[in-house]
């Protein structure tokens, strides 16, 4: 049995699943995501809290008491959101809160790198926030981590930094960029590939987590690499739909996109690509709506209840999610988002269900400029928690004009985890092998020909409205 457990934006989750892919017990606790003085933190306490109470609850569903989890339970490893900074002291704790990967603030330290990378630097990538917390914080500062290697760390692994292929170490600490910028060299935790051991879990570990004492830590992935091994998704066409507060379209490809509108990474499985672009806040979009229009998440009283209420295209509404700027295919951190279209005649269900078709057509809006590029997209694979909510997965497949297909397991990242323990373990040959051996599919959703007609006029509509607002913010106040 493995453990695979995910730092999300709002939750920690853990799963417990067999070398089949089995799932044995699912658990989740939630995190806070807090506005800070420079832009939006994270608790990483709050993840090690959150990591004893997943666990736990997996530990429930799976009808195990401590004695059996320790005898029976092999290996954990923690994937996580980034870029999330976690800036530590001597002691080897956080100095404050984690910068999160939605902190979009060190736009001055951001330009400072961009000087010398000789590229562009967007502002919620690691080296500007080092820049900034060492500002701050000073001599203070031992080392840097990224957000799941640090709950590792505090599980018992040494510290490391996940690195699934060289190309990306430009995206992490960017060893060349640095060493311009004087850093020292200690301040970033040495790379290591994914599936490799990397410590066992600690006496202390684990009375806070409920995690075997001496249990294998294994690394990880960061979560988007996670959710392509948890989904399947390793193969050239198809790609994983990943949901959560952002959201972000992943197309497995056979090479690089030709441009930088799109994210164009190195996938896990080597000699392939991850073709990327999505939406900042797509549930963050939907918690906020739901905040502000009094719906109490509860049975018929949410968002998703109330969207299902009214007729698709909203009744002429249109919603653009853009709350906290966007990254590809828009690279725009100053973007805000707006309603359209609203009369006397539209309430709170048109504008639910506007803000639930806007995350569709921003995944169109991805999945088209890659199509554009020259990308064949033959399926599409859910995760995340959306992903259990089989209208979403209509509107979604009808507005893409896509098969989709939902995992028995959607919280994907987890999946992916436990397929690196597997790895590490030897119990398979590769992650491509342990990827197709234990991922399995439960629901698929095609297409409705008459609403993906009605959705095809409403996106071209929801496009124009899109350029008016990038018109908009683009004109002095």
């Amino acid at each position: 049995m493995y453990c695979g457990i995910d730092v999300g934006t709002s939750s920690v989750k853990c799963l417990l699943t067999d070398a089949q892919g089995e799932r044995l017990g699912l658990g989740r606790a939630s995190v806070g995501l807090y506005r800070g003085e420079h832009g939006y933190e994270s608790d990483p306490i709050e993840w090690l809290r959150a990591c004893a109470g997943s666990v736990a609850e997996a530990t429930a569903a799976a009808g195990l008491d401590a004695a059996t989890l320790r005898t029976r339970l092999r290996a954990v490893a923690v994937s996580g959101n980034g870029p999330t900074l976690v800036t530590v002291g001597e002691d080897g704790l956080p100095l404050g809160r984690a910068s999160s990967w939605m902190d979009r603030s060190a736009t001055i330290e951001a330009a400072v790198v961009a000087a010398e990378a000789g590229r562009q630097v967007d502002p919620s990538f690691y080296l500007p926030k080092v820049l900034r917390a060492l500002s701050v914080y000073g001599s203070a500062v031992r080392r840097f981590f990224s957000g799941p290697e640090y709950l590792a760390f505090m599980l018992g692994a040494r510290a490391v930094s996940y690195l699934a292929d060289s190309y990306y170490d430009s995206y992490i600490w960017d060893s060349r960029v640095s060493s311009r910028l004087g850093l020292d060299p200690a301040l970033f935790p040495p790379y290591v590939a994914p599936a490799m051991l990397i410590g066992s879990v600690s006496d202390n570990a684990s009375t806070a987590t409920g995690l075997p004492a001496g249990l294998p830590i294994v690394s990880a992935f960061p979560d988007f690499l996670a959710a392509l091994v948890g989904s399947g998704s390793v193969s050239p066409g198809i790609a994983c739909d990943r949901s959560g507060t952002s959201e972000a379209i992943n197309v497995c490809a056979s090479r690089p996109f030709p441009d930088r509108d799109i994210f164009s990474l190195p996938h896990v499985i080597p000699g392939l690509w991850n073709l990327s672009g999505g939406l900042s806040t797509s549930g963050k979009a939907l918690e906020w709506f739901s905040g502000v229009s009094g719906y109490s998440g509860i049975g018929s009283d949410s968002v998703f209840q109330e969207a299902e209420r009214a007729e698709p295209g909203a009744g002429g509404v249109l919603f653009l999610p853009y709350l906290a700027g966007e990254r590809a295919p828009l690279w725009n951190p100053s973007l805000r988002g707006a309603f359209i279209g609203l009369s006397l005649a539209h309430g709170r269900k048109e504008m639910a269900r506007a803000v639930v078709e806007s995350i569709a057509f921003g995944l169109r809006l991805a999945t088209d400029r890659i199509a554009d590029g020259g990308f064949a997209i033959d399926t599409v694979r859910c995760s995340g928690g959306a992903a259990r909510d089989d209208a979403l997965c209509s509107i979604k497949a009808d507005v893409l004009g896509l098969e989709l297909e939902v995992p028995r397991t959607p919280e994907c990242e987890t999946m992916g985890d436990a397929c690196a323990c597997a790895v590490a373990l030897g119990d398979y040959t590769s992650i491509a092998e342990a990827s197709a051996a234990m991922v399995r599919i439960s629901t698929r959703v095609e297409p409705d020909a008459h609403a993906s007609l009605v959705y095809t006029e409403r996106y071209e509509a929801w496009k124009s409205a899109l350029d008016a607002i990038i018109r908009l913010n683009e004109t002095p106040h």
